[in-house]
């Protein structure tokens, strides 16, 4: 197992090199909450478990294996970063990448209530009548505006309302 894992190591380092990627292998300390045997019934499934004598370890080391490809991205450079390489095999050099600026597009949005203010002699059926072509939608204008008025027939010239778009 282990001749495998220095094996596949060898190969991506190699294969870093050629194509001027860089890899990274870093030790990675992890807690072991299998090896907490201070609760339950400390593996064993019936009986009663002997005493442990033996220290057992709370934490485990992995190694972490990063690997960052190198391939160069496909942008508009300037002179300037023309005349350098791509991949830098590891080293940390400066290039300079013209990135077009993007304009965003902005549209009004329109709101989905719009204000009225109640009239002389309007009553909910007629409002809902100007608005969506029925006067059988008054309950939903009422219902919306709940909070403004204290029954459906208790509406008063000058008092605004909202009335939800279809």
């Amino acid at each position: 197992m282990l001749k495998k894992v220095l094996l596949l190591a060898v190969v991506l380092v190699f294969a870093a090199g050629l194509t001027g990627c860089s890899v990274r292998t870093y030790k990675v300390t992890k807690d072991r909450v299998d090896q907490d045997l201070v609760m339950g019934n400390k593996g064993y499934l019936k009986g009663k478990a002997p005493a442990i004598t033996e220290d057992r370890k709370t934490t485990r080391d992995i190694q972490a294996v990063e690997v960052e490809l190198g391939f160069p991205a496909k942008t508009k450079k300037s002179k300037a970063a023309e005349t350098k390489k791509p991949c830098n095999k590891g080293v940390a050099t400066e290039e300079k990448v013209e990135v077009p600026v993007i304009e965003p597009i902005v549209e009004p949005i329109e709101s989905p209530i719009q204000q009225y203010v109640v009239q002389k002699g309007d009553t909910l059926q007629k409002i809902s009548q100007k608005f969506y072509g029925t006067t059988k939608k008054w309950n939903k204008i009422y219902e919306f505006n709940k909070d403004a008025l204290k029954a459906p027939d208790k509406i008063y010239p000058g008092q605004t309302i909202n009335i939800p778009k279809e």
